[in-house]
């Protein structure tokens, strides 16, 4: 490919993506972010340190309001990484107005303000973050100033948790922005190979077909005239000559075809199972065939790949000897479970395993990996929409 068709490749590709949806952040209780937004409240605990440093125990209603405050938090946080950014501002303006009110009580209510921050680094563009952190941190001073002029020490210490949780929060969005205009910029590659491939098609069948009917055309012409002369000799070696061009032209056709053929996802489930049990293993495999017409392309050949990696890895490195492959399609979720009865040797996640997690996330599924006997694979791919395969049949 010339440099020419490079630049022409690449001004494609980016009027194609121009033309595709904008990428909306997923939330943070979502795929693998869900794990971290909740396993990360253990740090909240943080909210009680100060108590350990009181001189003189809080009285009972004090502590019910500590505790009160505390579990509100946890609520709202929930809550909060559950709801898409359009809902967000009155999420936040809760947490806001309670980390104040719990401030007043308990200096360790500072503690709040970092998780507020991290949502905000990783929902809002840098810009409006920074205006909201420096208004959050502004009055935190002014409460040191009035509230705890001599709790210097926990006050350092949630500004310094501030400004580091937004700093998680926004490379986590910047993480995940760059990730989507990757997947962003494969959809519509994926989408211009389609498009040069159904021009190459209609171009090679013209080149082979074209000719061969011309040709047909004709000696059925010269086979009907010299028949209507009562030449049937000639006539009948016309018409084996015409039998034979049809029998060269469908053998011609049927070439053509062959080389544009894909291996489809299902085909490469039985490829792969077929692998396993040639190796010795005794394979199993539960497939709902339906599951296979709401795949798109692009989730087509990642699934495919998934597959194949994961086979690769099976007869690398397990022990067992028995294989299964599950792939059920439920309530619009494709799930694909893959398992041996080997405790494998592959405790730790190499180039083939991270290469599974990276296709997964091109098509926005969830991968989990248990590596204790039995050793199991589990993919999850939520299934918005059908792909449009009557547009595509009418190429």
């Amino acid at each position: 490919m010339d440099s020419n068709s490079i630049k022409n490749s690449d001004k494609a590709i980016s009027k194609t993506s121009a033309n595709l949806p904008s990428p909306v952040l997923p939330l943070l209780a979502d795929g693998r972010k869900k794990k971290w937004s909740y396993s990360s409240l253990v740090f909240s605990l943080f909210y009680f340190v100060p108590m350990l440093f009181m001189q003189n125990a809080p009285s009972n209603w004090v502590m019910a309001l500590i505790l009160t405050g505390f579990i509100t938090f946890v609520l709202l946080y929930v809550l909060c990484v559950n709801q898409p950014v359009n809902r967000l501002p009155y999420y936040l303006t809760a947490m806001i107005f309670l980390a104040y009110t719990t401030s007043l009580v308990n200096p360790g209510g500072t503690v709040i303000f970092g998780f507020i921050s991290f949502i905000v680094g990783y929902y809002y563009r840098l810009r409006t973050g920074i205006i909201l952190l420096l208004i959050v941190s502004a009055s935190l001073i002014v409460m040191k100033v009035l509230l705890y002029p001599t709790g210097l020490f926990f006050f350092l210490g949630a500004g310094s948790n501030i400004a580091v949780l937004f700093g998680f929060g926004y490379m986590e969005r910047k993480e995940t922005l760059f990730q989507q205009k990757e997947a962003k910029h494969a959809a519509a590659l994926g989408t211009l190979s389609a498009i040069a491939e159904r021009e190459r098609i209609g171009r090679d069948l013209h080149d082979v077909a074209g000719h061969a009917l011309s040709s047909i055309s004709l000696k059925a012409q010269v086979a009907d005239k010299l028949l209507s002369k009562g030449r049937t000799a000639e006539a009948q070696a016309e018409v084996k000559a015409l039998a034979q061009l049809s029998q060269q032209l469908l053998s011609e056709i049927r070439q053509t075809v062959s080389g544009i053929k894909h291996l489809s996802f299902s085909q490469e489930i039985a490829k792969n199972m077929a692998k396993l049990s040639e190796q010795g293993f005794h394979e199993v495999s539960d497939v709902d065939e339906s599951s296979f017409t709401h795949l798109t392309p692009l989730q087509e050949t990642q699934l495919s790949l998934i597959v194949k990696e994961a086979t690769t890895n099976i007869l690398r490195h397990s022990i067992g000897n028995q294989a299964a492959l599950t792939l059920q399609c439920t309530n619009d979720m494709l799930t694909l479970v893959i398992t041996d009865n080997g405790n494998s040797h592959c405790q730790t996640e190499g180039n083939g395993v991270q290469g599974i997690r990276e296709r997964a996330e091109l098509i926005n599924a969830t991968v989990e990996f248990q590596w204790s006997s039995p050793t199991v694979l589990t993919l999850q791919l939520p299934l918005l929409s059908k792909p449009d395969n009557s547009a595509q049949s009418t190429h």
